[in-house]
Protein backbone atom coordinates (compact mmCIF):
# COMPACT_ATOMS: atom_id res chain seq x y z
CA UNK A 1 0.00 0.00 0.00
CA UNK A 2 2.09 2.41 1.08
CA UNK A 3 5.14 3.51 -1.40
CA UNK A 4 7.08 5.99 0.05
CA UNK A 5 9.10 6.59 3.48
CA UNK A 6 7.81 9.76 4.51
CA UNK A 7 6.81 10.21 7.41
CA UNK A 8 3.82 12.70 6.47
CA UNK A 9 2.30 10.40 3.75
CA UNK A 10 2.93 7.28 6.45
CA UNK A 11 1.16 8.77 9.31
CA UNK A 12 -1.84 9.67 6.60
CA UNK A 13 -2.25 6.38 5.85
CA UNK A 14 -2.21 5.24 9.24
CA UNK A 15 -4.89 7.46 10.20
CA UNK A 16 -7.03 6.25 7.29
CA UNK A 17 -6.47 3.22 8.24
CA UNK A 18 -7.62 3.71 12.02
CA UNK A 19 -10.38 5.58 10.92
CA UNK A 20 -11.76 2.86 8.13
CA UNK A 21 -11.53 0.16 11.19
CA UNK A 22 -13.51 2.34 13.45
CA UNK A 23 -15.95 2.69 10.66
CA UNK A 24 -16.73 -0.63 10.65
CA UNK A 25 -16.87 -1.34 14.44
CA UNK A 26 -19.33 1.71 14.09
CA UNK A 27 -21.29 -0.22 11.95
CA UNK A 28 -21.15 -3.05 13.60
CA UNK A 29 -22.55 -1.50 16.33
CA UNK A 30 -24.81 0.54 14.80
CA UNK A 31 -26.73 -2.71 13.56
CA UNK A 32 -27.23 -4.56 17.02
CA UNK A 33 -28.99 -0.94 17.78
CA UNK A 34 -30.69 -1.12 14.96
CA UNK A 35 -31.93 -5.13 15.78
CA UNK A 36 -32.48 -3.68 19.42
CA UNK A 37 -35.28 -0.98 18.31
CA UNK A 38 -36.93 -3.14 15.35
CA UNK A 39 -37.31 -5.56 18.67
CA UNK A 40 -38.78 -2.68 20.77
CA UNK A 41 -41.14 -2.45 17.74
CA UNK A 42 -42.31 -5.78 17.23
CA UNK A 43 -42.87 -5.60 21.10
CA UNK A 44 -45.33 -3.27 20.37
CA UNK A 45 -47.04 -4.65 17.78
CA UNK A 46 -47.40 -8.22 19.26
CA UNK A 47 -49.06 -6.37 22.35
CA UNK A 48 -51.36 -4.11 20.02
CA UNK A 49 -52.56 -4.74 16.54
CA UNK A 50 -52.16 -1.13 14.35
CA UNK A 51 -55.46 -0.25 14.58
CA UNK A 52 -57.07 -0.86 17.34
CA UNK A 53 -57.69 1.32 20.22
CA UNK A 54 -55.09 2.45 22.16
CA UNK A 55 -52.52 1.74 19.42
CA UNK A 56 -51.77 5.57 18.65
CA UNK A 57 -51.49 6.27 22.34
CA UNK A 58 -48.89 3.27 22.85
CA UNK A 59 -46.86 3.99 19.65
CA UNK A 60 -46.36 8.26 20.51
CA UNK A 61 -45.09 6.74 23.86
CA UNK A 62 -42.75 4.25 22.38
CA UNK A 63 -41.40 6.79 20.78
CA UNK A 64 -41.18 9.52 23.21
CA UNK A 65 -38.98 7.12 25.48
CA UNK A 66 -36.50 6.02 22.91
CA UNK A 67 -36.09 10.18 22.03
CA UNK A 68 -35.66 10.85 25.88
CA UNK A 69 -32.97 7.79 26.32
CA UNK A 70 -31.07 8.62 23.25
CA UNK A 71 -31.85 12.42 23.62
CA UNK A 72 -32.96 12.45 20.00
CA UNK A 73 -35.58 14.15 18.43
CA UNK A 74 -38.90 12.36 18.16
CA UNK A 75 -38.63 12.48 14.19
CA UNK A 76 -35.16 11.00 14.62
CA UNK A 77 -36.14 8.29 16.91
CA UNK A 78 -39.14 7.46 15.31
CA UNK A 79 -37.39 7.05 11.73
CA UNK A 80 -34.47 5.03 13.65
CA UNK A 81 -37.61 2.75 15.17
CA UNK A 82 -39.05 2.34 11.79
CA UNK A 83 -35.53 1.42 10.28
CA UNK A 84 -34.91 -1.04 12.34
CA UNK A 85 -37.87 -2.87 12.46
CA UNK A 86 -37.92 -2.90 8.85
CA UNK A 87 -34.35 -4.14 8.76
CA UNK A 88 -35.55 -6.96 10.94
CA UNK A 89 -38.62 -8.19 9.25
CA UNK A 90 -37.42 -8.00 5.50
CA UNK A 91 -34.22 -6.66 4.85
CA UNK A 92 -31.79 -9.86 6.23
CA UNK A 93 -29.08 -8.54 3.51
CA UNK A 94 -28.46 -5.50 4.28
CA UNK A 95 -28.75 -6.07 8.14
CA UNK A 96 -26.11 -8.58 7.66
CA UNK A 97 -24.09 -6.09 5.70
CA UNK A 98 -24.56 -3.55 8.31
CA UNK A 99 -23.43 -5.81 11.01
CA UNK A 100 -20.29 -7.15 9.00
CA UNK A 101 -19.42 -3.21 8.51
CA UNK A 102 -19.43 -3.63 4.87
CA UNK A 103 -22.25 -0.75 4.70
CA UNK A 104 -22.85 2.25 6.92
CA UNK A 105 -26.16 3.02 8.83
CA UNK A 106 -27.10 5.56 6.47
CA UNK A 107 -26.41 3.32 3.87
CA UNK A 108 -28.78 0.88 5.63
CA UNK A 109 -31.35 3.56 5.60
CA UNK A 110 -31.32 4.82 2.24
CA UNK A 111 -31.81 1.05 0.87
CA UNK A 112 -34.76 0.86 3.15
CA UNK A 113 -36.49 3.90 2.18
CA UNK A 114 -35.69 3.48 -1.88
CA UNK A 115 -37.86 0.06 -1.08
CA UNK A 116 -41.42 2.48 0.15
CA UNK A 117 -42.60 1.96 -3.41
CA UNK A 118 -42.37 -1.76 -2.94
CA UNK A 119 -45.39 -4.19 -1.32
CA UNK A 120 -44.22 -4.17 2.20
CA UNK A 121 -45.56 -8.63 1.84
CA UNK A 122 -43.76 -9.13 -1.20
CA UNK A 123 -41.22 -10.56 0.59
CA UNK A 124 -39.76 -11.86 -3.11
CA UNK A 125 -39.82 -8.38 -4.84
CA UNK A 126 -37.80 -7.53 -1.59
CA UNK A 127 -34.89 -10.32 -2.34
CA UNK A 128 -34.49 -9.21 -5.85
CA UNK A 129 -34.29 -5.53 -4.56
CA UNK A 130 -31.71 -6.41 -2.27
CA UNK A 131 -29.89 -8.61 -4.53
CA UNK A 132 -29.36 -5.28 -6.32
CA UNK A 133 -29.10 -2.83 -4.55
CA UNK A 134 -26.89 -4.55 -1.56
CA UNK A 135 -23.59 -5.42 -3.50
CA UNK A 136 -23.53 -1.92 -5.11
CA UNK A 137 -23.90 -0.31 -1.75
CA UNK A 138 -21.08 -2.40 -0.10
CA UNK A 139 -18.67 -0.24 -3.16
CA UNK A 140 -20.44 2.92 -3.13
CA UNK A 141 -21.50 5.89 -0.93
CA UNK A 142 -24.65 6.49 0.64
CA UNK A 143 -25.75 9.08 -1.76
CA UNK A 144 -25.06 6.97 -4.49
CA UNK A 145 -26.98 4.26 -3.61
CA UNK A 146 -29.86 6.53 -2.69
CA UNK A 147 -30.08 6.98 -6.42
CA UNK A 148 -29.44 3.75 -7.23
CA UNK A 149 -32.15 2.10 -5.08
CA UNK A 150 -34.65 4.59 -7.02
CA UNK A 151 -34.27 2.64 -9.97
CA UNK A 152 -33.75 -0.85 -8.48
CA UNK A 153 -36.82 -0.42 -6.83
CA UNK A 154 -38.36 0.19 -10.33
CA UNK A 155 -37.08 -2.78 -11.83
CA UNK A 156 -38.90 -5.26 -9.84
CA UNK A 157 -42.20 -3.27 -9.25
CA UNK A 158 -42.66 -1.14 -12.15
CA UNK A 159 -46.25 -0.60 -12.22
CA UNK A 160 -46.14 0.45 -8.52
CA UNK A 161 -43.85 2.96 -9.16
CA UNK A 162 -45.27 4.15 -12.67
CA UNK A 163 -48.76 4.83 -10.83
CA UNK A 164 -46.42 6.44 -7.91
CA UNK A 165 -44.93 8.56 -10.09
CA UNK A 166 -48.39 9.57 -12.02
CA UNK A 167 -49.68 10.51 -8.75
CA UNK A 168 -47.24 12.61 -7.66
CA UNK A 169 -47.37 14.83 -10.78
CA UNK A 170 -50.84 16.17 -9.68
CA UNK A 171 -48.78 17.40 -6.29
CA UNK A 172 -46.00 19.80 -8.69
CA UNK A 173 -46.63 23.37 -6.84
CA UNK A 174 -44.62 26.47 -6.52
CA UNK A 175 -44.40 28.05 -2.88
CA UNK A 176 -42.99 31.02 -1.38
CA UNK A 177 -41.74 31.97 2.14
CA UNK A 178 -39.50 34.21 4.06
CA UNK A 179 -36.13 34.11 5.21
CA UNK A 180 -34.37 36.92 6.64
CA UNK A 181 -32.45 39.82 5.94
CA UNK A 182 -34.89 40.60 3.39
CA UNK A 183 -34.65 37.48 1.41
CA UNK A 184 -37.42 34.80 0.68
CA UNK A 185 -37.25 31.23 -0.92
CA UNK A 186 -39.12 30.47 -3.42
CA UNK A 187 -39.73 26.39 -3.79
CA UNK A 188 -41.22 25.19 -6.96
CA UNK A 189 -41.91 20.91 -6.91
CA UNK A 190 -42.27 19.77 -10.59
CA UNK A 191 -40.95 16.41 -12.18
CA UNK A 192 -36.95 15.37 -12.24
CA UNK A 193 -36.10 15.63 -15.58
CA UNK A 194 -38.01 18.98 -15.85
CA UNK A 195 -36.13 20.13 -12.28
CA UNK A 196 -32.65 19.30 -13.85
CA UNK A 197 -33.01 20.49 -17.37
CA UNK A 198 -34.13 24.18 -15.96
CA UNK A 199 -30.94 23.95 -13.51
CA UNK A 200 -28.84 22.87 -16.15
CA UNK A 201 -30.23 25.58 -18.22
CA UNK A 202 -29.69 28.55 -15.85
CA UNK A 203 -26.52 27.37 -15.16
CA UNK A 204 -25.36 27.51 -19.07
CA UNK A 205 -26.79 30.85 -19.09
CA UNK A 206 -25.30 31.90 -15.97
CA UNK A 207 -21.84 30.77 -17.05
CA UNK A 208 -21.98 32.67 -20.62
CA UNK A 209 -22.76 35.92 -19.17
CA UNK A 210 -20.19 35.53 -16.39
CA UNK A 211 -17.35 34.34 -19.30
CA UNK A 212 -17.96 36.86 -21.60
CA UNK A 213 -17.94 39.18 -19.04
CA UNK A 214 -14.61 38.27 -18.37
CA UNK A 215 -13.28 38.19 -21.66
CA UNK A 216 -14.80 41.90 -22.50
CA UNK A 217 -12.56 42.84 -19.03
CA UNK A 218 -9.34 41.38 -20.96
CA UNK A 219 -10.36 43.39 -24.11
CA UNK A 220 -10.93 40.22 -26.07
CA UNK A 221 -14.90 41.42 -27.31
CA UNK A 222 -15.31 44.35 -29.04
CA UNK A 223 -18.76 45.02 -30.49
CA UNK A 224 -19.83 42.55 -33.10
CA UNK A 225 -17.54 40.01 -32.01
CA UNK A 226 -19.00 40.05 -28.33
CA UNK A 227 -21.70 36.82 -28.28
CA UNK A 228 -24.87 38.18 -27.82
CA UNK A 229 -27.71 37.09 -24.92
CA UNK A 230 -29.13 33.95 -25.81
CA UNK A 231 -26.65 33.43 -28.76
CA UNK A 232 -25.91 29.79 -29.25
CA UNK A 233 -22.29 29.07 -28.41
CA UNK A 234 -20.09 26.37 -30.58
CA UNK A 235 -17.36 24.54 -28.73
CA UNK A 236 -14.56 26.72 -29.83
CA UNK A 237 -16.84 29.89 -27.90
CA UNK A 238 -16.63 27.97 -24.71
CA UNK A 239 -12.90 26.96 -24.67
CA UNK A 240 -12.56 30.52 -26.21
CA UNK A 241 -14.36 31.67 -23.18
CA UNK A 242 -13.37 29.23 -20.42
CA UNK A 243 -9.79 30.61 -21.20
CA UNK A 244 -10.97 34.36 -20.34
CA UNK A 245 -12.55 33.59 -17.39
CA UNK A 246 -9.32 31.46 -16.17
CA UNK A 247 -7.31 34.45 -16.58
CA UNK A 248 -9.52 36.89 -14.68
CA UNK A 249 -9.77 34.31 -12.09
CA UNK A 250 -5.88 34.13 -11.86
CA UNK A 251 -5.55 37.56 -11.49
CA UNK A 252 -7.70 37.92 -8.89
CA UNK A 253 -8.54 41.32 -9.47
CA UNK A 254 -12.35 42.00 -9.38
CA UNK A 255 -14.58 41.74 -12.80
CA UNK A 256 -16.49 44.66 -13.85
CA UNK A 257 -18.97 41.74 -12.71
CA UNK A 258 -18.35 40.81 -9.58
CA UNK A 259 -21.64 38.45 -8.73
CA UNK A 260 -20.83 34.72 -8.12
CA UNK A 261 -22.54 32.15 -10.29
CA UNK A 262 -25.28 31.17 -7.97
CA UNK A 263 -26.08 35.13 -7.49
CA UNK A 264 -25.93 35.33 -11.71
CA UNK A 265 -28.78 31.85 -11.84
CA UNK A 266 -30.99 33.67 -8.85
CA UNK A 267 -31.21 36.84 -11.21
CA UNK A 268 -31.60 35.17 -14.23
CA UNK A 269 -34.73 33.26 -12.79
CA UNK A 270 -35.85 36.38 -11.36
CA UNK A 271 -35.39 38.18 -14.87
CA UNK A 272 -37.20 35.33 -16.98
CA UNK A 273 -40.34 34.95 -14.51
CA UNK A 274 -40.94 38.65 -14.24
CA UNK A 275 -39.60 39.86 -17.49
CA UNK A 276 -41.29 37.40 -20.07
CA UNK A 277 -44.25 35.92 -20.84
CA UNK A 278 -45.85 32.51 -21.39
CA UNK A 279 -48.99 31.18 -23.40
CA UNK A 280 -48.36 27.66 -22.12
CA UNK A 281 -51.53 27.00 -21.87
CA UNK A 282 -51.16 22.92 -21.05
CA UNK A 283 -49.57 21.11 -18.59
CA UNK A 284 -45.96 20.02 -19.15
CA UNK A 285 -42.99 22.68 -20.19
CA UNK A 286 -41.62 19.38 -21.69
CA UNK A 287 -41.61 20.85 -25.22
CA UNK A 288 -39.35 24.10 -23.91
CA UNK A 289 -36.41 21.50 -22.96
CA UNK A 290 -33.24 22.73 -24.97
CA UNK A 291 -30.52 21.48 -22.04
CA UNK A 292 -28.76 18.31 -22.14
CA UNK A 293 -30.98 15.36 -20.40
CA UNK A 294 -30.08 11.70 -20.39
CA UNK A 295 -32.75 9.61 -19.84
CA UNK A 296 -32.36 5.79 -20.57
CA UNK A 297 -35.46 3.66 -22.08
CA UNK A 298 -36.10 0.75 -23.44
CA UNK A 299 -36.89 0.31 -27.06
CA UNK A 300 -39.77 -1.75 -25.95
CA UNK A 301 -41.23 1.57 -23.70
CA UNK A 302 -40.06 3.69 -26.09
CA UNK A 303 -42.92 2.69 -28.40
CA UNK A 304 -45.60 2.50 -26.29
CA UNK A 305 -45.76 -1.86 -25.88
CA UNK A 306 -45.15 -0.98 -21.94
CA UNK A 307 -44.69 1.25 -19.15
CA UNK A 308 -41.99 0.48 -17.47
CA UNK A 309 -40.00 3.61 -16.49
CA UNK A 310 -37.19 4.58 -17.64
CA UNK A 311 -34.45 6.21 -15.63
CA UNK A 312 -32.93 9.86 -15.55
CA UNK A 313 -29.46 9.20 -15.40
CA UNK A 314 -28.08 9.56 -11.94
CA UNK A 315 -31.36 10.47 -10.15
CA UNK A 316 -33.72 7.65 -10.46
CA UNK A 317 -36.59 5.80 -13.05
CA UNK A 318 -39.17 8.65 -14.24
CA UNK A 319 -42.71 7.78 -15.45
CA UNK A 320 -43.15 5.77 -19.34
CA UNK A 321 -45.16 9.17 -20.18
CA UNK A 322 -42.56 11.77 -20.04
CA UNK A 323 -39.87 9.69 -20.88
CA UNK A 324 -41.65 8.86 -24.60
CA UNK A 325 -42.44 13.02 -24.45
CA UNK A 326 -38.92 14.17 -23.72
CA UNK A 327 -37.72 11.54 -26.77
CA UNK A 328 -39.97 12.71 -29.10
CA UNK A 329 -38.92 16.30 -28.26
CA UNK A 330 -34.76 15.30 -28.67
CA UNK A 331 -32.93 16.25 -31.05
CA UNK A 332 -30.31 13.36 -31.23
CA UNK A 333 -30.24 9.95 -29.38
CA UNK A 334 -27.89 7.59 -28.64
CA UNK A 335 -28.51 3.91 -28.68
CA UNK A 336 -26.81 2.28 -25.96
CA UNK A 337 -25.33 -1.53 -26.36
CA UNK A 338 -25.50 -3.06 -22.08
CA UNK A 339 -23.79 -6.35 -20.94
CA UNK A 340 -25.72 -8.54 -18.73
CA UNK A 341 -24.92 -6.73 -15.47
CA UNK A 342 -26.30 -3.71 -17.03
CA UNK A 343 -22.79 -1.79 -18.24
CA UNK A 344 -22.69 0.35 -21.02
CA UNK A 345 -20.32 -0.82 -23.99
CA UNK A 346 -21.10 0.66 -26.76
CA UNK A 347 -23.19 3.52 -28.26
CA UNK A 348 -24.80 4.71 -31.72
CA UNK A 349 -25.28 8.28 -32.36
CA UNK A 350 -26.38 9.94 -35.67
CA UNK A 351 -23.25 12.44 -34.30
CA UNK A 352 -19.99 10.53 -35.30
CA UNK A 353 -18.01 13.61 -34.45
CA UNK A 354 -19.90 13.64 -30.94
CA UNK A 355 -19.60 9.93 -30.58
CA UNK A 356 -16.96 9.30 -28.24
CA UNK A 357 -17.86 12.18 -25.76
CA UNK A 358 -21.42 11.06 -26.18
CA UNK A 359 -19.96 7.61 -25.20
CA UNK A 360 -18.47 8.82 -21.86
CA UNK A 361 -20.98 10.48 -20.63
CA UNK A 362 -23.52 7.53 -20.78
CA UNK A 363 -20.72 5.44 -19.62
CA UNK A 364 -19.77 7.40 -16.40
CA UNK A 365 -23.04 9.60 -15.74
CA UNK A 366 -21.01 11.39 -13.23
CA UNK A 367 -16.98 12.01 -12.09
CA UNK A 368 -15.17 8.93 -12.20
CA UNK A 369 -13.69 10.08 -8.46
CA UNK A 370 -15.11 7.50 -6.28
CA UNK A 371 -18.31 8.67 -4.49
CA UNK A 372 -18.61 11.78 -6.65
CA UNK A 373 -21.92 12.42 -8.10
CA UNK A 374 -21.17 15.60 -10.16
CA UNK A 375 -23.29 15.04 -13.50
CA UNK A 376 -21.00 13.90 -16.45
CA UNK A 377 -22.39 16.82 -18.53
CA UNK A 378 -20.29 19.09 -16.15
CA UNK A 379 -17.35 17.35 -16.23
CA UNK A 380 -13.99 17.56 -17.95
CA UNK A 381 -12.86 14.92 -20.59
CA UNK A 382 -9.77 13.81 -18.95
CA UNK A 383 -6.75 11.25 -20.60
CA UNK A 384 -5.60 9.39 -18.04
CA UNK A 385 -2.24 8.80 -19.42
CA UNK A 386 -1.62 12.35 -19.57
CA UNK A 387 -2.17 13.26 -23.46
CA UNK A 388 1.77 15.24 -23.40
CA UNK A 389 3.10 12.44 -22.45
CA UNK A 390 1.38 10.16 -25.23
CA UNK A 391 -1.57 8.98 -24.13
CA UNK A 392 -3.82 8.83 -26.81
CA UNK A 393 -7.62 10.32 -27.15
CA UNK A 394 -9.30 7.59 -26.96
CA UNK A 395 -12.16 5.50 -24.90
CA UNK A 396 -10.13 3.39 -22.84
CA UNK A 397 -7.44 6.42 -21.77
CA UNK A 398 -10.72 8.84 -21.23
CA UNK A 399 -13.26 9.50 -18.05
CA UNK A 400 -15.39 12.25 -16.88
CA UNK A 401 -13.92 14.12 -13.89
CA UNK A 402 -14.98 17.16 -12.33
CA UNK A 403 -13.06 20.22 -12.30
CA UNK A 404 -12.16 19.58 -8.82
CA UNK A 405 -11.11 16.04 -8.64
CA UNK A 406 -9.49 16.70 -12.02
CA UNK A 407 -7.17 19.32 -10.50
CA UNK A 408 -5.65 16.21 -8.18
CA UNK A 409 -3.77 14.95 -10.66
CA UNK A 410 -2.16 18.09 -12.28
CA UNK A 411 1.13 17.04 -12.83
CA UNK A 412 2.36 20.71 -11.60
CA UNK A 413 1.66 19.88 -7.98
CA UNK A 414 4.31 18.30 -5.41
CA UNK A 415 4.18 14.70 -5.21
CA UNK A 416 2.82 14.78 -1.57
CA UNK A 417 -0.20 15.80 -3.24
CA UNK A 418 -0.93 14.64 -6.99
CA UNK A 419 -2.87 11.43 -7.68
CA UNK A 420 -2.50 9.01 -10.41
CA UNK A 421 -5.11 7.56 -12.26
CA UNK A 422 -5.10 4.60 -14.56
CA UNK A 423 -8.26 2.72 -16.47
CA UNK A 424 -8.68 -0.70 -16.96
CA UNK A 425 -10.92 -2.90 -19.05
CA UNK A 426 -14.39 -2.11 -18.71
CA UNK A 427 -14.07 1.68 -17.76
CA UNK A 428 -13.09 1.14 -14.69
CA UNK A 429 -10.74 3.70 -13.28
CA UNK A 430 -8.15 3.19 -10.82
CA UNK A 431 -7.17 6.08 -8.62
CA UNK A 432 -3.79 6.29 -6.73
CA UNK A 433 -3.38 8.23 -3.36
CA UNK A 434 0.26 10.06 -3.12
CA UNK A 435 0.78 7.59 -0.44
CA UNK A 436 0.18 4.60 -3.05
CA UNK A 437 -3.10 3.70 -1.38
CA UNK A 438 -5.42 2.48 -4.25
CA UNK A 439 -9.54 3.00 -4.87
CA UNK A 440 -11.34 1.46 -7.93
CA UNK A 441 -14.43 3.45 -8.97
CA UNK A 442 -16.44 0.98 -11.67
CA UNK A 443 -18.81 2.19 -14.26
CA UNK A 444 -22.54 2.68 -12.93
CA UNK A 445 -24.58 0.15 -13.99
CA UNK A 446 -28.05 0.57 -15.25
CA UNK A 447 -30.94 -0.96 -13.66
CA UNK A 448 -32.64 -3.27 -16.67
CA UNK A 449 -36.13 -2.70 -16.42
CA UNK A 450 -38.01 -5.82 -16.91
Amino acid sequence: MITTADPYLVRSDEIVDRCREIDRQVASLEAEKSALLGERVQLLLDEVRPGADGFESAERSMVAEVSAALHVSRAAASRALSTGWSLNDRFPATRAALAAGDISLRHAAVIVAGAAAIDIADHDAHARYEGIVVPYATAETAPRTEAFAKSATASVAPETVSERHRRARAERHVRVADADDGMAWLEVLMPSPLAHATYDRITAMARQIRMTRAAQDCGAFHGSLAPKPGQELTEQDWQRLSSFEDIVDDLQEPLSDPRSLDEIRADIVADLLLASDTDLLREAGVDGIRATVQVTIAASTLIGADDRPAELDGHGPIDAELARTLAATAGLWDRLFLDPRGMVTRTDTYAPTERMRRLLRARDQHCRFPGCRMPARNCDMDHNHDYAKGGRTEVCNLCCLCEGHHALKHPDLDARWRWTVTQRPGGVIVWTSPSGRVYIDTPPPRVQFV
